[in-house]
């Protein structure tokens, strides 16, 4: 079932807890948010961690277990989705500014704002995060496709390694370069290319699991992580159902044309690799399968 939205108080002052309700109660406009209110970080993390629906988190900088902008950094992991207004002394205004260069959307002095200036706060900080998404959004996946980029790529699979290292998983990256791409930008035009490469990517999305990631690395070069895999069969058992996939034909121009691709793949059990050498042994493996004619799945 879907959570009902809420706003998520983290203040371990009972009294300015109640003065905060009792603001939002008064400028509430319709069917408002409910006030949920915790008292420590770690409650905090609890309830964002399990119940999703959260439209503001309202934080206290000065709480039992967090104190200044360590409060913030803990936090901020939990809530990617929603603005973070940070409440903050009489005195302490410099930290709020701070705490806005550290990725809050807004701050509030505690004692100088009223129902209209809460509720016109929450309302920038959630326009704020808006804007803040999107741009993320630009940054970090490839305007085309839709796919994530090589930096976003790069740090899923760090996390992926790390993951490897703590827990035993194993997993894999898959290199994947179109064969002979450039021949159809030249006698179909680039919009013929990329209409290809956006029907790559849909296929490569259709591949995959929901914890895989799909990414366009740049030009005709794509890679598919595979986070948790039981064994190398498995790796080269997805780059061959990619192969299968990318080979039904298209229709470009009035022509049907066929796609192949090289596909390397690097499987990972050992955490002590980097991101980057993950990533320069699948395209290792992808030129051994140029070597081998093209059109095929070589593991390393």
């Amino acid at each position: 079932m879907t959570q009902p939205p809420y706003i998520l108080l983290v203040e371990d002052n009972p009294g300015d807890a109640r003065l905060t309700r009792a603001l939002l109660e008064e400028s509430a406009v319709g069917a408002e948010p409910v006030l949920r209110w915790v008292q420590t970080v770690e409650a905090a993390v609890e309830v964002l961690e399990n119940e999703s629906g959260c439209d503001a988190v309202l934080l206290d900088l000065g709480l039992p277990d967090g104190q200044g902008l360590a409060t913030l950094h803990a936090i901020r992991p939990h809530a990617v989705q929603c603005p973070i207004v940070v409440l903050t002394g009489d005195d302490d205004e410099q930290l709020g500014l701070a705490a806005v260069v550290e990725g809050a959307q807004d701050f509030l002095v505690k004692g100088s704002f009223d129902a209209r200036l809460l509720r016109r706060c929450l309302g920038f900080a959630a326009h704020r995060k808006r804007a803040e998404r999107a741009l993320l959004q630009r940054a970090l996946h490839d305007e085309l496709t839709g796919l994530p980029k090589r930096a976003l790529l790069l740090d899923r699979l760090q996390e992926s390694l790390k993951r490897s290292q703590r827990g035993h998983h194993q997993g894999a990256l898959l290199f994947i370069d179109l064969d002979h791409f450039k021949s159809i930008n030249d006698t179909q035009g680039h919009a013929a290319g990329d209409i290809v490469l956006c029907t790559v990517a849909e296929r490569l999305t259709r591949c995959i699991r929901d914890s895989d990631t799909a990414a366009r690395l740049g030009g005709d070069e794509f890679a598919v992580l595979l986070p948790h895999v039981l064994a190398a069969d498995s790796a080269l058992a997805v780059g061959h159902k990619i192969m299968a996939a990318l080979a039904q034909p298209l229709e470009l121009n009035g022509q049907m044309v066929a796609i192949s691709a090289s596909i390397g793949v690097s499987y990972f059990d050992d955490a002590r690799l980097s991101a980057l050498q993950v990533v320069e042994r699948a395209d290792q493996a992808m030129y051994a399968a140029k070597a081998a004619g093209r059109a095929e799945v070589r593991l390393l």
